[in-house]
């Protein structure tokens, strides 16, 4: 995919009523959705998603802090893949717990992962000027100078439990959502879902194919379990819009 194809598409794919209509309901309620940001783009993305080598890990909270190459559990017994997830699933019923594939762009640029160049392709633009710009003016905050990455894969039993994304540290002020899952339903869960302070569900945002998510951060969410009969695995770009680039080290 060329580049033109993803830096003119801002303009070209984004009316500007849509984007009026995003900015106003964003200013609104804290949360908002962008149709079809890249247009015909969003094909080549999920295509690059899609390719055999990517290298997934599966992230979960454990006492390690650490994820596991997919690569590698799918080379370990039924009984190991099984503790695997019954370790998330014993985390879940109460507090912060999740189950889900990723690859953080940044760090796998850096290890020379064979992951198709769109993506980190994808990555860069999100840090240019003009797509700062274009985030800034979405969301009216002129703070934001960073954009960060991954590519989330949910199958049948991932989910993401409630939290509010909250970090001082990190200077996350939005959080985002590139959906790139063809054709997906409802029913199949991996439903976007908001939470007031009474755990109640106050709006739902399926992940429609291109569609660009975006709130303000700190706010309660949640990914809702993909179901055993989901049609496919549930595929997003994701990170936050951050105040500064992260420090390593």
């Amino acid at each position: 995919m060329s580049a033109a194809l993803l830096d003119p598409a801002l303009k070209l794919a984004v009316g500007e009523a849509d984007f009026a209509a995003a900015a106003e309901r964003l200013a609104r309620t804290g949360r908002t959705r962008v149709p079809g940001l890249f247009g015909d783009g969003a094909e080549a993305l999920h295509a690059a998603i899609l390719a055999p080598d990517q290298p997934w890990v599966r992230t979960f909270l454990n006492p390690l802090g650490a994820d596991i190459p997919v690569a590698t559990l799918d080379a370990s017994s039924p009984e190991d893949q099984a503790h695997v997830t019954q370790q998330a699933y014993a985390g879940a019923t109460e507090g912060l717990q999740f189950l889900f594939d990723r690859l953080r762009l940044g760090p796998a640029r850096e290890a020379g992962a064979a992951t198709p160049q769109i993506l980190f392709d994808l990555l860069d633009l999100f840090n240019t000027e003009a797509f700062l710009d274009f985030a800034r003016r979405l969301t009216g905050d002129d703070r934001i100078a960073f954009s960060d990455g991954q590519v989330t894969r949910y199958l049948p039993g991932h989910f993401l439990n409630r939290h509010s994304d909250a970090n001082p540290k990190t200077e996350r002020l939005y959080a985002y959502v590139l959906n790139l899952s063809p054709g997906w339903r409802a029913e199949w869960g991996g439903l976007l879902q908001f939470l007031d302070e009474g755990g109640d569900i106050t709006e739902t945002f399926v992940p429609s194919f291109g569609a660009l998510n975006v709130f303000a951060v700190p706010q309660m969410h949640a990914v809702s379990t993909v179901a055993p009969f989901a049609g496919g695995p549930r595929y997003s770009v994701t990170g936050w819009w951050r105040a500064k680039p992260l420090e390593r080290g």
